[in-house]
């Protein structure tokens, strides 16, 4: 969770108007519901294959890197995440579609850069349940899912 307050708290303090003053608690239960896997915690492989499938590998790899990030425009938000999703997000925080999508886009590489850079990561956890077969075949069974 610290990392959804984390990216509330962009959320909140980025250049989107309509979030400027919405509780981070607020949003940062939207953001879990929205990207959370079944144990609560950030879906990264399900914004990976997003990306992925959607032709936007170039952006992901850019958001797990050292170096800059790359954007994401809004309307790929949608294409990535889904729109149902989005709208549930919105609806979440009594905003519009439009200002979710902008506010995601400001956030979402943020988010991705700080769950896969440095130790305790989601990459450092992921590598380490990959250490056995079984944890193995349970990560690439997730990734193809």
């Amino acid at each position: 969770m610290d990392l959804f307050r984390s990216a509330a708290k962009c959320i909140e303090a980025g250049s989107e108007s309509a979030t400027t003053g919405v509780d981070i608690d607020q949003i940062a239960n939207a953001l879990a519901h929205m990207l959370s896997n079944k144990e609560g915690t950030l879906d990264l492989s399900a914004i990976m294959i997003g990306l992925s499938k959607s032709g936007l590998s170039e952006i992901i790899n850019s958001w797990m890197g050292n170096g800059a990030n790359l954007p994401i425009l809004p309307e790929q938000v949608v294409t990535l995440l889904g729109e149902e999703r989005v709208s549930r997000f919105a609806g979440e925080l009594g905003i519009s579609e439009e200002s979710a999508t902008s506010a995601l886009a400001e956030a979402l590489p943020k988010v991705v850069d700080q769950a896969t850079g440095g130790s305790d990561s989601i990459v450092d956890e992921m590598m380490g349940q990959a250490s056995s077969s079984h944890g193995s075949m349970e990560m690439l069974s997730k990734m193809f899912r």
